[in-house]
Protein backbone atom coordinates (compact mmCIF):
# COMPACT_ATOMS: atom_id res chain seq x y z
CA UNK A 1 0.00 0.00 0.00
CA UNK A 2 1.02 3.62 -0.29
CA UNK A 3 2.26 5.09 2.97
CA UNK A 4 2.62 8.86 3.09
CA UNK A 5 5.31 10.36 5.30
CA UNK A 6 4.52 13.98 6.21
CA UNK A 7 8.02 14.44 7.64
CA UNK A 8 9.94 13.59 4.48
CA UNK A 9 9.66 14.76 0.88
CA UNK A 10 10.14 12.45 -2.10
CA UNK A 11 13.38 14.32 -2.84
CA UNK A 12 14.73 13.61 0.64
CA UNK A 13 13.73 9.96 0.31
CA UNK A 14 15.38 9.72 -3.11
CA UNK A 15 18.61 11.27 -1.83
CA UNK A 16 18.69 8.69 0.98
CA UNK A 17 18.28 5.90 -1.59
CA UNK A 18 21.01 7.37 -3.79
CA UNK A 19 23.36 7.63 -0.81
CA UNK A 20 22.65 4.02 0.17
CA UNK A 21 23.51 2.84 -3.35
CA UNK A 22 26.81 4.76 -3.26
CA UNK A 23 27.59 3.20 0.13
CA UNK A 24 27.14 -0.32 -1.21
CA UNK A 25 28.32 -0.24 -4.81
CA UNK A 26 31.61 0.74 -6.36
CA UNK A 27 30.21 0.92 -9.90
CA UNK A 28 26.96 2.69 -10.68
CA UNK A 29 25.41 2.90 -14.15
CA UNK A 30 22.52 5.29 -14.79
CA UNK A 31 20.39 4.62 -17.88
CA UNK A 32 19.52 7.86 -19.66
CA UNK A 33 17.31 8.49 -22.66
CA UNK A 34 16.99 12.31 -22.74
CA UNK A 35 13.54 11.92 -21.16
CA UNK A 36 12.62 13.95 -18.09
CA UNK A 37 12.71 11.03 -15.61
CA UNK A 38 16.14 9.72 -16.55
CA UNK A 39 17.44 13.31 -16.66
CA UNK A 40 16.39 13.86 -13.06
CA UNK A 41 17.88 10.51 -12.08
CA UNK A 42 21.18 11.40 -13.75
CA UNK A 43 21.45 14.68 -11.82
CA UNK A 44 20.54 13.10 -8.48
CA UNK A 45 23.40 10.63 -8.88
CA UNK A 46 25.77 13.20 -10.34
CA UNK A 47 25.23 15.52 -7.37
CA UNK A 48 26.08 12.68 -4.99
CA UNK A 49 29.09 11.66 -7.10
CA UNK A 50 30.46 15.22 -6.96
CA UNK A 51 29.99 15.32 -3.20
CA UNK A 52 31.92 12.05 -2.78
CA UNK A 53 34.47 12.78 -5.53
CA UNK A 54 33.39 9.66 -7.41
CA UNK A 55 32.23 8.85 -10.91
CA UNK A 56 29.09 7.36 -12.38
CA UNK A 57 28.55 5.72 -15.76
CA UNK A 58 25.93 7.28 -18.03
CA UNK A 59 24.50 4.64 -20.38
CA UNK A 60 22.71 5.74 -23.57
CA UNK A 61 21.72 3.41 -26.40
CA UNK A 62 21.65 5.78 -29.37
CA UNK A 63 19.02 4.53 -31.84
CA UNK A 64 20.00 7.01 -34.59
CA UNK A 65 16.33 7.95 -35.21
CA UNK A 66 16.35 10.36 -32.29
CA UNK A 67 15.35 13.98 -31.81
CA UNK A 68 18.28 16.31 -32.39
CA UNK A 69 17.33 17.93 -29.09
CA UNK A 70 17.94 14.56 -27.42
CA UNK A 71 21.43 14.40 -28.88
CA UNK A 72 22.13 18.00 -27.85
CA UNK A 73 21.26 17.05 -24.27
CA UNK A 74 23.51 13.97 -24.44
CA UNK A 75 26.41 16.19 -25.44
CA UNK A 76 25.93 18.10 -22.19
CA UNK A 77 25.46 15.08 -19.94
CA UNK A 78 28.32 12.99 -21.28
CA UNK A 79 31.15 15.53 -20.82
CA UNK A 80 30.99 16.09 -17.05
CA UNK A 81 34.28 15.13 -15.34
CA UNK A 82 32.41 12.90 -12.87
CA UNK A 83 30.76 10.93 -15.68
CA UNK A 84 32.07 7.92 -17.58
CA UNK A 85 30.25 8.03 -20.94
CA UNK A 86 28.74 4.78 -22.19
CA UNK A 87 27.14 6.32 -25.28
CA UNK A 88 26.73 3.44 -27.72
CA UNK A 89 26.48 4.18 -31.43
CA UNK A 90 26.90 0.64 -32.73
CA UNK A 91 24.94 -1.24 -35.42
CA UNK A 92 21.57 -2.42 -34.17
CA UNK A 93 18.25 -3.35 -35.78
CA UNK A 94 15.17 -1.34 -34.76
CA UNK A 95 11.56 -2.02 -35.73
CA UNK A 96 10.11 0.56 -38.13
CA UNK A 97 6.40 0.84 -37.34
CA UNK A 98 5.74 3.06 -40.35
CA UNK A 99 6.51 0.74 -43.27
CA UNK A 100 6.16 -2.81 -44.54
CA UNK A 101 8.98 -2.43 -47.08
CA UNK A 102 11.55 -0.94 -44.70
CA UNK A 103 10.59 -3.11 -41.74
CA UNK A 104 13.75 -2.32 -39.82
CA UNK A 105 16.15 0.53 -39.38
CA UNK A 106 19.70 -0.81 -39.32
CA UNK A 107 20.88 1.98 -37.06
CA UNK A 108 24.57 2.86 -37.45
CA UNK A 109 24.98 -0.02 -39.90
CA UNK A 110 28.15 -0.09 -41.96
CA UNK A 111 27.56 1.37 -45.40
CA UNK A 112 24.26 2.96 -44.32
CA UNK A 113 23.53 6.63 -44.93
CA UNK A 114 23.10 7.71 -41.31
CA UNK A 115 20.81 10.52 -40.23
CA UNK A 116 23.77 12.23 -38.54
CA UNK A 117 27.46 11.69 -37.94
CA UNK A 118 28.65 9.71 -34.97
CA UNK A 119 29.77 11.68 -31.92
CA UNK A 120 33.43 11.63 -30.95
CA UNK A 121 32.53 10.81 -27.33
CA UNK A 122 30.48 7.76 -28.24
CA UNK A 123 31.47 4.10 -28.49
CA UNK A 124 31.49 3.27 -32.20
CA UNK A 125 32.55 -0.35 -32.19
CA UNK A 126 32.15 -3.46 -30.06
CA UNK A 127 34.73 -6.05 -31.05
CA UNK A 128 33.08 -9.00 -29.35
CA UNK A 129 29.78 -10.51 -30.45
CA UNK A 130 26.74 -8.69 -29.11
CA UNK A 131 22.96 -8.88 -29.73
CA UNK A 132 21.82 -6.43 -32.39
CA UNK A 133 18.37 -5.84 -30.95
CA UNK A 134 17.42 -3.10 -28.52
CA UNK A 135 16.25 -4.93 -25.38
CA UNK A 136 18.74 -7.76 -25.76
CA UNK A 137 21.52 -5.17 -26.01
CA UNK A 138 20.52 -3.81 -22.60
CA UNK A 139 20.85 -7.27 -21.05
CA UNK A 140 24.22 -7.77 -22.74
CA UNK A 141 25.47 -4.43 -21.43
CA UNK A 142 24.39 -5.20 -17.87
CA UNK A 143 26.22 -8.52 -17.90
CA UNK A 144 29.48 -6.71 -18.69
CA UNK A 145 29.62 -5.78 -15.01
CA UNK A 146 27.25 -7.95 -12.91
CA UNK A 147 28.52 -6.37 -9.68
CA UNK A 148 27.36 -2.88 -10.62
CA UNK A 149 24.16 -1.12 -9.59
CA UNK A 150 21.96 -0.30 -12.58
CA UNK A 151 19.69 2.70 -12.15
CA UNK A 152 16.42 3.07 -14.07
CA UNK A 153 13.91 5.94 -14.10
CA UNK A 154 10.66 4.03 -13.65
CA UNK A 155 7.89 5.82 -11.75
CA UNK A 156 4.89 4.03 -10.25
CA UNK A 157 2.57 6.92 -11.10
CA UNK A 158 2.82 6.05 -14.80
CA UNK A 159 0.48 3.08 -14.38
CA UNK A 160 -0.71 0.29 -12.13
CA UNK A 161 1.50 -2.23 -13.92
CA UNK A 162 4.63 -0.19 -13.21
CA UNK A 163 3.44 0.36 -9.64
CA UNK A 164 3.27 -3.39 -9.16
CA UNK A 165 6.57 -3.94 -10.97
CA UNK A 166 8.57 -1.83 -8.55
CA UNK A 167 6.75 -2.69 -5.33
CA UNK A 168 5.27 -6.19 -5.46
CA UNK A 169 8.45 -8.23 -4.95
CA UNK A 170 11.38 -7.40 -2.75
CA UNK A 171 14.65 -7.13 -4.67
CA UNK A 172 18.18 -6.46 -3.44
CA UNK A 173 18.35 -6.99 0.34
CA UNK A 174 14.57 -6.83 0.56
CA UNK A 175 14.20 -3.38 -1.01
CA UNK A 176 10.85 -3.09 -2.79
CA UNK A 177 12.14 -0.38 -5.13
CA UNK A 178 14.70 -2.74 -6.61
CA UNK A 179 14.83 -6.00 -8.54
CA UNK A 180 17.38 -8.76 -9.00
CA UNK A 181 17.20 -10.70 -12.24
CA UNK A 182 19.83 -13.29 -13.10
CA UNK A 183 22.20 -11.58 -10.67
CA UNK A 184 21.71 -8.11 -12.19
CA UNK A 185 20.68 -5.54 -9.59
CA UNK A 186 18.41 -2.71 -10.69
CA UNK A 187 17.18 0.22 -8.63
CA UNK A 188 14.32 2.69 -9.10
CA UNK A 189 15.08 5.59 -6.70
CA UNK A 190 12.35 7.94 -7.99
CA UNK A 191 9.62 5.31 -8.23
CA UNK A 192 7.34 7.30 -5.90
CA UNK A 193 7.74 10.66 -7.64
CA UNK A 194 4.88 12.37 -9.44
CA UNK A 195 5.31 14.14 -12.75
CA UNK A 196 5.09 17.46 -10.90
CA UNK A 197 7.91 16.35 -8.58
CA UNK A 198 10.04 15.70 -11.65
CA UNK A 199 9.44 19.11 -13.19
CA UNK A 200 9.88 20.90 -9.83
CA UNK A 201 13.32 19.33 -9.43
CA UNK A 202 14.28 20.42 -12.96
CA UNK A 203 13.10 23.96 -12.19
CA UNK A 204 14.58 24.24 -8.68
CA UNK A 205 18.05 23.11 -9.77
CA UNK A 206 17.90 24.74 -13.21
CA UNK A 207 19.17 21.58 -14.89
CA UNK A 208 19.32 21.15 -18.69
CA UNK A 209 16.44 19.16 -20.14
CA UNK A 210 15.10 18.15 -23.54
CA UNK A 211 13.55 21.24 -25.16
CA UNK A 212 11.11 19.08 -27.11
CA UNK A 213 9.03 19.14 -23.92
CA UNK A 214 8.62 22.91 -24.26
CA UNK A 215 7.32 22.53 -27.80
CA UNK A 216 4.92 19.79 -26.72
CA UNK A 217 3.68 21.96 -23.86
CA UNK A 218 2.98 24.83 -26.25
CA UNK A 219 0.95 22.39 -28.37
CA UNK A 220 -1.17 21.47 -25.32
CA UNK A 221 0.22 17.94 -24.91
CA UNK A 222 -0.79 16.45 -21.58
CA UNK A 223 2.13 16.29 -19.13
CA UNK A 224 0.64 13.09 -17.75
CA UNK A 225 0.21 10.91 -20.81
CA UNK A 226 1.23 12.51 -24.10
CA UNK A 227 4.74 13.87 -23.63
CA UNK A 228 7.00 11.06 -24.80
CA UNK A 229 10.58 11.60 -25.92
CA UNK A 230 11.87 8.42 -27.51
CA UNK A 231 12.90 6.67 -30.69
CA UNK A 232 10.96 8.33 -33.52
CA UNK A 233 9.86 5.15 -35.32
CA UNK A 234 9.06 2.75 -32.50
CA UNK A 235 5.60 1.13 -32.42
CA UNK A 236 4.88 2.90 -29.12
CA UNK A 237 6.11 6.36 -30.13
CA UNK A 238 5.71 6.78 -33.90
CA UNK A 239 2.86 9.29 -33.39
CA UNK A 240 5.51 11.88 -32.57
CA UNK A 241 6.14 12.00 -36.34
CA UNK A 242 2.99 14.13 -36.67
CA UNK A 243 4.75 17.01 -34.91
CA UNK A 244 8.31 16.30 -36.04
CA UNK A 245 8.16 18.45 -39.24
CA UNK A 246 7.25 21.45 -37.07
CA UNK A 247 9.59 20.74 -34.16
CA UNK A 248 12.67 19.61 -36.08
CA UNK A 249 12.22 20.00 -39.85
CA UNK A 250 15.84 19.04 -40.61
CA UNK A 251 15.52 15.82 -38.61
CA UNK A 252 12.26 15.07 -40.41
CA UNK A 253 13.82 15.57 -43.85
CA UNK A 254 16.77 13.31 -43.01
CA UNK A 255 14.46 10.64 -41.61
CA UNK A 256 12.33 10.69 -44.78
CA UNK A 257 15.47 10.06 -46.84
CA UNK A 258 16.63 7.32 -44.46
CA UNK A 259 13.40 5.28 -44.27
CA UNK A 260 10.16 4.65 -46.12
CA UNK A 261 6.83 5.30 -44.43
CA UNK A 262 7.88 8.40 -42.50
CA UNK A 263 5.90 10.93 -44.56
CA UNK A 264 2.78 8.73 -44.47
CA UNK A 265 2.99 8.32 -40.70
CA UNK A 266 3.58 12.03 -40.26
CA UNK A 267 0.39 12.78 -42.16
CA UNK A 268 -1.89 10.05 -40.87
CA UNK A 269 -0.61 8.80 -37.49
CA UNK A 270 -3.09 10.97 -35.61
CA UNK A 271 -6.08 9.79 -37.67
CA UNK A 272 -8.29 6.91 -36.56
CA UNK A 273 -8.45 4.74 -39.66
CA UNK A 274 -4.83 4.48 -40.77
CA UNK A 275 -2.76 3.35 -37.78
CA UNK A 276 -5.57 2.77 -35.29
CA UNK A 277 -7.83 -0.23 -34.68
CA UNK A 278 -10.43 1.69 -32.69
CA UNK A 279 -13.05 1.72 -35.46
CA UNK A 280 -13.80 -0.96 -38.04
CA UNK A 281 -13.74 0.43 -41.62
CA UNK A 282 -17.23 0.44 -43.14
CA UNK A 283 -16.11 -1.79 -46.05
CA UNK A 284 -15.69 -4.76 -43.68
CA UNK A 285 -18.34 -6.57 -41.68
CA UNK A 286 -16.05 -8.08 -39.03
CA UNK A 287 -12.59 -7.51 -37.54
CA UNK A 288 -11.66 -11.00 -38.73
CA UNK A 289 -12.39 -10.02 -42.32
CA UNK A 290 -10.32 -6.85 -42.02
CA UNK A 291 -7.47 -8.75 -40.36
CA UNK A 292 -7.41 -11.32 -43.15
CA UNK A 293 -7.24 -8.56 -45.75
CA UNK A 294 -4.27 -6.89 -44.04
CA UNK A 295 -2.51 -10.20 -43.47
CA UNK A 296 -2.83 -11.29 -47.10
CA UNK A 297 -1.33 -8.01 -48.33
CA UNK A 298 1.90 -7.97 -46.33
CA UNK A 299 4.65 -7.65 -48.97
CA UNK A 300 7.17 -9.81 -47.12
CA UNK A 301 6.31 -13.51 -47.21
CA UNK A 302 8.53 -14.09 -44.18
CA UNK A 303 6.75 -11.46 -42.11
CA UNK A 304 3.36 -12.63 -43.31
CA UNK A 305 4.14 -16.16 -42.12
CA UNK A 306 5.41 -14.86 -38.76
CA UNK A 307 2.12 -13.04 -38.13
CA UNK A 308 0.10 -16.02 -39.34
CA UNK A 309 1.80 -18.49 -36.99
CA UNK A 310 1.39 -16.09 -34.06
CA UNK A 311 -2.32 -15.57 -34.75
CA UNK A 312 -2.99 -19.30 -35.06
CA UNK A 313 -2.04 -19.74 -31.40
CA UNK A 314 -4.34 -16.98 -30.17
CA UNK A 315 -8.04 -16.87 -29.34
CA UNK A 316 -10.57 -16.89 -32.15
CA UNK A 317 -12.66 -13.93 -31.00
CA UNK A 318 -13.55 -10.57 -32.51
CA UNK A 319 -11.75 -8.82 -29.68
CA UNK A 320 -8.57 -10.69 -30.49
CA UNK A 321 -8.97 -10.07 -34.23
CA UNK A 322 -9.26 -6.36 -33.46
CA UNK A 323 -6.03 -6.50 -31.46
CA UNK A 324 -4.32 -8.35 -34.31
CA UNK A 325 -5.41 -5.61 -36.70
CA UNK A 326 -3.69 -3.13 -34.43
CA UNK A 327 -0.45 -5.09 -34.68
CA UNK A 328 -0.70 -5.39 -38.45
CA UNK A 329 -1.35 -1.68 -38.96
CA UNK A 330 1.93 -0.77 -37.24
CA UNK A 331 3.86 -3.78 -38.53
CA UNK A 332 4.46 -5.13 -35.01
CA UNK A 333 6.67 -7.93 -36.26
CA UNK A 334 8.20 -8.52 -32.82
CA UNK A 335 4.93 -8.70 -30.89
CA UNK A 336 5.90 -5.68 -28.77
CA UNK A 337 2.26 -4.71 -28.36
CA UNK A 338 1.08 -8.17 -27.47
CA UNK A 339 -2.54 -8.65 -26.44
CA UNK A 340 -3.87 -11.33 -24.14
CA UNK A 341 -7.60 -11.01 -23.48
CA UNK A 342 -7.45 -13.09 -20.30
CA UNK A 343 -4.51 -11.09 -19.03
CA UNK A 344 -6.31 -7.86 -19.92
CA UNK A 345 -9.31 -8.93 -17.87
CA UNK A 346 -7.06 -9.79 -14.91
CA UNK A 347 -5.28 -6.44 -15.16
CA UNK A 348 -8.60 -4.60 -15.31
CA UNK A 349 -9.82 -6.37 -12.16
CA UNK A 350 -6.49 -5.63 -10.47
CA UNK A 351 -6.77 -1.97 -11.50
CA UNK A 352 -10.31 -1.74 -10.12
CA UNK A 353 -9.15 -3.24 -6.83
CA UNK A 354 -6.26 -0.78 -6.53
CA UNK A 355 -8.45 2.19 -7.44
CA UNK A 356 -10.86 1.17 -4.70
CA UNK A 357 -8.02 0.97 -2.17
CA UNK A 358 -6.42 4.24 -3.28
Amino acid sequence: MKIYNPNKSVLEAARERVSMIFDNFKDISVSISSGKDSTVLYWLFLQEAIKRDRKITAFFQDQEAEYQNSIDLMKIMMVHPNVIPAWYQVPIYLTNATSYSDCFLYAWGEGEDWIRLKDSRAIHEVKEAYPKRFYEFFKWYEKLNPDAAYIVGIRAEEGVIRYRAVTKYAGWKGLKWSTVDDGIKKFYPIYDWSVTDVWKFIYDYDIPYNKIYDLMYLDNYSIYSQMRVSNLIHEKSYKCLVSLPKYEPETYDKLCIRLKGIATASRYASEKLVFSNKKLPKHYKTWEEFRNFLLSNIPSAEHRETFRKRFEKQEKTERMYQAQVGQLLINDYENSRSFDTKKTERVQKEKEKWMEIL
